[in-house]
């Protein structure tokens, strides 16, 4: 599961998607003569979502708030989670005003981080929305920070320790009493069945799922063991 899921599965509509551009993000929106892509050279390498306004917008992935989080940001109020062990980090822009995060806070997997608004810092009119944007984790200067995004769908969310959720095999699986290959089998899966996990371990080569009564593997960096819900 991706970052785009998890929105989708939380009942937010996608209303801008840079992979139907060409080239990426090349969007170039104008209306009543202003061309809100104008400064990054009609670029948007990010989605839009939308669900309805003051919507509670989920950390698609855990991170620490970093320096970009603003209540006037380059993106109205704008919040930026940064996650140095996946090498990732988001921008959630469009934000209501008064955050409810603030820099250097940890944030875990499908925690609040705003309400989706319509603020910005062009005061243009904006329907409400969320804008968010996937980058490499480091620095950028205000330009490279503002028009430059990467697909969201490249990101497994089995990398980082706090994703959790439901996991449904497409096997026979062995539930283990500790995350390894080697780990004794206490109990086992079956193909469909819903296994609710609340953290992700890698070891062994596997991405290994924490249930209420022990570990099951979801597959390895190639392959996945089944879907996620």
């Amino acid at each position: 599961m991706n970052p785009i899921d998890i929105l989708i599965k939380n009942n937010f509509k996608m209303t801008s998607n840079p992979h139907a551009m060409t080239p990426f993000g090349f969007r170039n929106y104008t209306v009543n003569g202003f061309n809100y892509d104008a400064y990054c050279g009609g670029f948007h390498r990010a989605y839009d979502f939308a669900k309805h306004d003051g919507a509670a917008i989920p950390a698609v992935m855990s991170g620490v708030v970093v320096q970009g989080t603003s209540n006037y940001g380059n993106f109205g109020g704008t919040v930026v989670i940064a996650n140095k062990s996946l090498g990732y980090q988001v921008i959630y822009g469009h934000l209501k005003r008064n955050l409810i995060v603030t820099i250097g806070q940890h944030v875990k997997y499908g925690e609040t981080i705003g309400y989706q608004g319509d603020t910005n810092n062009l005061n243009v009119p904006m329907a409400s929305h969320l804008h968010i944007q996937f980058q490499r984790y480091g620095y950028l200067k205000e330009k490279d920070f503002v028009c430059n995004g990467i697909s969201a769908y490249d990101i497994d969310l089995r990398k980082d320790r706090y994703f959790n959720g439901i996991f449904i095999p497409k096997y026979n699986m062995n539930i283990r009493g500790t995350p390894s290959l080697n780990g004794k089998i206490i109990s086992s899966a079956k193909p469909k069945d819903n296994l609710a996990f609340n953290s992700v371990t890698y070891k062994d080569g596997h991405y290994w799922l924490k249930l209420n009564n022990g570990y099951v593997s979801s597959g390895t960096q190639q392959n996945i063991y089944g879907h996620f819900k």
